[in-house]
């Protein structure tokens, strides 16, 4: 009877073995380290911004030093003259067009839902008559 050859040999199997165990060994640590290098770029850029932030605000603190701007911004924000100038403030009120109570869809020029509710429960109760019996 002659020898027959198996398809699969002992030495193929244990090699099939011993790869599965280093890949499933393996797996682990890389999946590991795949999310904490995706975590090391999110911060990285997370601290860019900030990082732009803070250079904006030093911008905005540096401009305190130029007494141009302070000045400019007194005049502006606190309406600060200098001696001899006079200043005239014009009061304006916002005006209510007809075009913006179409676009809020209510019939008052505010259509937010509280200040409709705050100006039903602020206008007095009109009495209703009664009938007398």
């Amino acid at each position: 009877m002659p020898f027959r050859r198996r398809a699969l040999t002992t030495r193929a199997t244990l090699l099939a073995v011993v790869i599965c165990v280093l890949v499933l060994t393996l797996a682990y640590p890389l999946r590991l380290y795949l999310q904490q290098q995706a975590k090391i770029s999110e911060l990285t850029r997370a601290n860019a911004e900030r990082q732009s932030r803070v250079d904006d605000l030093r911008d905005q603190v540096g401009r305190y030093d130029d007494s141009e701007w302070v000045a400019d911004e007194a005049r502006r924000r606190l309406h600060y003259v200098l001696p001899g100038e006079k200043s005239y403030l014009m009061r304006t009120t916002p005006q209510q067009t007809a075009e913006a109570g179409a676009e809020s869809g209510a019939g008052t020029g505010d259509g937010s839902w509280y200040n409709r509710l705050w100006s039903q429960l602020s206008e007095p109760a009109v009495p209703t008559a009664q009938a007398k019996p």
